[in-house]
């Protein structure tokens, strides 16, 4: 009899334990019902305010708690298998993605304001709305792209983003892609001793996709002395993902970059330096720039666009592309309050000017490595060369006020038009000399508000070449060997870590063949 007594109080225990649950989960008494749908239908970003403070929307079924350490272990939590709502959570701000583009909310009464965003191409929606008691009320929130753009003749990029993944995951990570109007998401495996933000496979067996978006693992590869370097689209993880003392476990400085780089391309990948910033130094960057073994460089990151030094290798006749990479999550920590104009995937991008197709993420790898990239966090600027003419224009718009167009020739600006507080559309040209090799960009900057970094646009160059000669501007050249050399007596003093003396011997005499490609006159 005790026993049975027993079964009961824990049969009725249970049942108390389920019933709460069940009405944790019921409306509260006397809330209102808020349908959302964004119009026309489509993912995209929202956030709540009541009396213009940020208020949190109940019930969500998925969430993203992130609290962002060096080893990227911020895991995605499911209610259930096909979530409405995406809640993500950091720096004590609240973040929702309508992974469907509509959810019914519960609020309590009053006077609200919500807010939607999705992307770079869409003007903000905004509406001020009361609720009262047990009021059931539909709320569109219209999307439309601003005027002059058309979001489906581009594919966005973030080369950079640290989440880990699991293939039940990846309708999830889709939805918000879509709600961000983010084409193409790397998400780069790392390591730091353990491997980090790790992903289930590699290639197309670890991609995921839908109409117009991808997400395609990559990988971070990093060592404390020669830099950090990303690999997109590898068909296999390539070992080892970090060499050195303080990121790998052995303290080999063994295989260095230029032999990663080969065996990243050698899988498919397209590879470049991460985090390319002012002074670029204690990095192998210049030697692998001199041997041709980079696609491109991670130029516009942390609301930062760092072009001066970007055109100090333009002018030393270095080509490479710039592109753009989040480094998601970090950028949630270090700005606060978020800036709700900026997505948080892709928050600076990497576009080209094509179809996705059936395979967005690839598309997207051939404009980088042609060279055929627009680095954004808003505006858009184009640029045409007519070499009969000697001629370049430029064209920009965007929704906000544009500032200033420019038209920069090795470096420097040769036309300008500034706008006038409430143009949203400029052009400019400029007169090429007739016998002058030479690079040519466009660069535009708009209205920023209140919190939100610079909000520029930069086309990739483009080269105009005069009876085949050199494009390398006066001692730029020899200024950018000199910086290698120095950089590599620095790694002869430094004592890096070899096996072998075979091993040092290939590194610097790999080292010695990029000063002599530098310190030629022409590249």
């Amino acid at each position: 009899m005790p026993h049975a007594t027993r079964a009961v109080t824990i049969g009725g225990f249970g049942f108390l334990l389920t019933l709460a649950a069940w009405q944790d989960l019921s409306p509260p008494r006397f809330s209102a019902h808020l349908e959302v749908s964004i119009e026309p239908r489509m993912p995209a970003r929202v956030y709540l305010f009541k009396n213009n403070a940020p208020f949190r929307l109940w019930p969500v079924q998925a969430v993203l708690p992130i609290r962002s350490d060096t080893f990227y272990r911020d895991r995605l939590w499911k209610q259930n298998s096909d979530p409405d709502v995406l809640e993500v959570i950091a720096s004590d701000e609240y973040h929702y993605i309508l992974l469907k583009g509509r959810a019914t909310f519960h609020l309590p009464p009053g006077k609200y304001r919500m807010e939607a965003y999705r992307g770079m191409f869409y003007t903000p929606a905004r509406v001020e709305f009361e609720l009262r008691p047990d009021e059931t009320r539909r709320l569109p929130l219209e999307l439309k792209p601003w005027p002059s753009v058309r979001p489906e003749e581009w594919i966005s990029g973030d080369a950079h983003i640290h989440l880990p993944r699991s293939r039940d995951e990846d309708s999830v990570y889709l939805g918000w892609l879509e709600a961000e109007d983010l084409s193409v998401g790397n998400f780069l495996q790392l390591q730091r001793q353990t491997d980090a933000a790790a992903q289930y496979a590699f290639g197309r067996a670890g991609e995921a996709r839908r109409a117009g978006y991808s997400i395609r693992p990559g990988q971070e590869t990093r060592n404390q002395t020669f830099g950090h370097m990303i690999m997109t689209g590898v068909n296999e993880l390539i070992r080892p993902l970090s060499t050195g003392s303080e990121l790998a476990n052995a303290p080999d400085d063994y295989p260095f970059h230029s032999l990663l780089l080969d065996r990243g391309r050698g899988a498919g990948g397209t590879v470049g330096y991460a985090h390319f910033r002012p002074g670029y130094r204690n990095l192998t960057l210049l030697m692998d720039l001199a041997l041709g073994k980079l696609d491109f460089l991670e130029l516009f990151q942390f609301g930062v666009l760092n072009d001066a030094e970007w055109y100090e290798l333009l002018n030393a006749g270095l080509r490479v592309t710039g592109i753009a990479g989040s480094d998601f999550p970090v950028p949630l920590a270090s700005r606060r309050p978020w800036p709700r104009w900026l997505p948080l995937l892709g928050p600076e991008r990497a576009m080209v000017r094509a179809k996705p197709g059936d395979d967005p993420y690839q598309a997207w790898a051939k404009g980088v490595r042609g060279g055929h990239v627009l680095l954004t966090n808003g505006p858009i600027v184009e640029m045409t060369v007519d070499e009969k003419a000697g001629t370049a224009l430029a064209n920009a718009s965007f929704f906000r006020p544009l500032e200033i167009l420019e038209i920069v020739r090795n470096g420097h600006v040769i036309a300008q038009v500034p706008g006038d507080g409430a143009l949203t559309s400029l052009g400019v040209i400029a007169k090429l000399p007739p016998d002058e090799s030479c690079w040519v960009a466009a660069r535009v900057r708009a209205r920023k508000l209140e919190g939100e970094p610079d909000i520029r646009g930069h086309t990739s160059p483009l080269w105009v070449l005069r009876a085949n000669r050199s494009a390398v501007v006066g001692a730029a050249r020899q200024a950018v060997a000199a910086r290698w050399e120095a950089e590599l007596a620095r790694y002869r003093a430094l004592g890096l870590v070899f096996a072998t003396e075979a091993q040092r011997r290939e590194f610097f005499d790999l080292a010695g063949q990029a000063s002599a490609k530098l310190r030629q006159g022409t590249p």
